[in-house]
């Protein structure tokens, strides 16, 4: 009886242990293990992702929480972008300059590979490669010079861009038989043969055939036989079909190129897709086969209208379907026209070097003859060309002033920003302390009066006075205990303008200041802004700022953000 009285005293403290005690919940390093060797772009580890970003943002983990937006901008195709920029704030905010470095490169990443935007990718790079500087992590500075050498590659600045690659190319072969990790000797084998194929491509682009064809052939043999780069031995499948095609080895480069199409589809790469397309339909134009050579300008066609993206490269295809229809279909010829003038637009905007060297090359008779023959077909389709002809280049001119505007406000704007990081920018008196020893004075200031009222205006100034609205020269005179002439003798003389400048640049001075150090006036309206400093007007505080700082307040805003990587 006693042993039951026991047990049921005891049996509360044991049951609370064995019931109530928490399962443990995963380690980061758990949570990440189902998805960590998934192929890029697989939806299906989002759900493990999510639950890393949960964890890392319950427990106020900022490095795993930024490893978190990264897994996530990897394997979530659809929203790449966004994770990149939670990336991107999180590392700015909590990280390193290596971490804000690799953000930025993942941004330029996107836009290049998925988007095809190179202007904006090399932005980004940019930026990378600045935060890069002096980073004990050579494997990512060496990829931050390798995708700004692929950005210049495709805006036609080869040479640029062969500096780059072979730089790289020498720091990745040079890492190759030292001991590593798995995972980084992996890293570093693909950053070599991607290297070998931009060079192969570079050289290719500038007419070194034996270099490329070197090249190529190094790049397949050391591909062959492994399962790891199979992506990486189609690109050089690709570049020998191209060789053998010039060689004019038909057979040869069909048989090329068709193996390395399955898995650059597969990566979804629709730039290089469309160079296969491309070739592969220029060794059926040799053989006359007819069917198949439109077969594969279709495909480039559909990848065109798919991406609103083409490469100067393939451009021409659009030609010999222009020229497959005449007489044949008038609405099919009329269509492929549009979309060449469309195709040229694009390249103008995207590739300035580039569609220079086309324009040069570029027969312009043959487009003209297939606009004569629409003429001649229907005059209400020659109208509809004429009218896309015209908005084209309206579109193109508009594109060019733009670009020009975008070039002078940034440089306006960078100007501005070096002032104020040189310490240049803020007013001071002409001769300072020194003004009191001039053995002449140009007016009737003694040296005692002009030293007083520039005490009285320093304090003036300090306690920042000059945003209060409606102030005079007046109403300032008699705060300071002087006369509206002395004070309009001293701003002259020890400023270097008249009182109403002297006010503006207080005023745009301070506003500037405040945008420039606290970001969130980045987000106050004009109107906003011009009441904080004391400028009753919207219109003329924007005057007023472009005056002194030589950009509008919109502009100036606009690119601090993109500076400072706000959205």
């Amino acid at each position: 009886m006693k042993k039951f009285y026991c047990f049921l005293i005891l049996f509360p403290v044991f049951s609370q242990f064995l019931f109530s005690q928490k399962k443990e919940e995963k380690t980061f390093s758990e949570i990440r293990k189902p998805y960590e060797k998934m192929a890029i772009d697989d939806i299906h580890a989002m759900p493990y992702v999510k639950l890393y970003i949960e964890k890392a943002k319950k427990e106020n983990n900022f490095s795993k929480l930024i490893q978190g937006y990264r897994d996530a901008r990897q394997f979530d195709y659809k929203n790449k972008m966004k994770y990149a920029d939670s990336a991107l704030t999180v590392s700015l905010q909590h990280g390193s300059q290596d971490d804000i470095s690799k953000e930025y490169l993942s941004k330029g990443i996107i836009y290049y590979f998925y988007q095809k935007k190179f202007k904006l990718a090399l932005n980004e790079y940019i930026k990378a490669y600045t935060h890069s500087k002096g980073s004990k992590d050579e494997y990512h500075r060496y990829k931050v010079i390798y995708h700004l050498g692929i950005v210049k590659s495709h805006l036609g600045y080869y040479d640029d861009a062969m500096k780059h690659f072979l730089e790289c190319t020498s720091f990745y072969r040079s890492k190759l038989n030292e001991n590593h990790h798995e995972n980084e000797q992996f890293n570093y084998e693909k950053a070599y043969l991607n290297c070998l194929h931009q060079l192969t491509v570079l050289n290719r682009y500038l007419h070194h055939f034996a270099k490329s064809d070197s090249l190529s052939n190094l790049g397949y043999r050391l591909t062959a036989n492994n399962s790891d780069f199979v992506l990486e031995k189609s690109y050089f499948l690709k570049c020998i079909g191209i060789s053998r095609f010039h060689h004019k080895d038909y057979v040869g480069a069909q048989d090329h190129l068709q193996k390395s199409l399955p898995n650059i589809l597969k990566r979804n790469d629709f730039a290089w897709a469309s160079v296969v397309y491309y070739y592969l339909g220029k060794t059926y134009e040799a053989q006359d086969n007819v069917n198949r050579a439109v077969g594969c300008y279709n495909k480039i066609d559909s990848i065109f209208n798919k991406h609103d993206f083409i490469l100067p490269e393939v451009y021409k295809s659009y030609h010999y379907l222009i020229d497959h229809y005449k007489d044949k279909d008038l609405e099919k010829q009329l269509y492929y026209t549009n979309q060449l003038l469309k195709a040229d637009s694009l390249i103008s905007k995207d590739f300035p070097y580039l569609s220079l060297k086309l324009h040069k090359d570029f027969d312009r008779r043959t487009l003209m003859d297939a606009k004569e023959e629409i003429e001649r077909s229907s005059t209400k389709k020659i109208v509809l060309a004429q009218i896309l002809i015209a908005s084209g280049s309206v579109v193109l001119g508009f594109f060019v002033v733009r670009y020009r505007r975008d070039q002078k406000i940034k440089k306006q704007y960078q100007l501005l920003q070096k002032r104020i990081a040189e310490g240049k920018y803020n007013m001071n008196d002409i001769l300072r302390e020194e003004m009191i020893e001039l053995p002449v004075r140009k007016t009737s200031l003694t040296p005692e009066m002009a030293l007083e009222i520039k005490e009285k205006l320093q304090k003036f100034e300090q306690e920042q006075h000059f945003k209060k609205k409606g102030i005079t020269q007046k109403s300032i005179a008699l705060k300071l205990g002087t006369n509206s002439h002395y004070l309009s003798v001293y701003i002259n003389e020890q400023k270097g303008v008249n009182f109403n400048k002297y006010m503006a640049e207080l005023r745009i001075n301070y506003i500037t200041n405040l945008l420039n150090t606290n970001s969130k006036y980045l987000n106050y309206t004009i109107e906003a802004l011009a009441d904080e400093c004391g400028i009753a007007a919207r219109q003329n505080f924007s005057n007023l700022f472009f005056d002194i700082n030589g950009i509008r307040p919109t502009d100036y805003i606009k690119n601090r953000k993109k500076e400072l990587g706000i959205s």
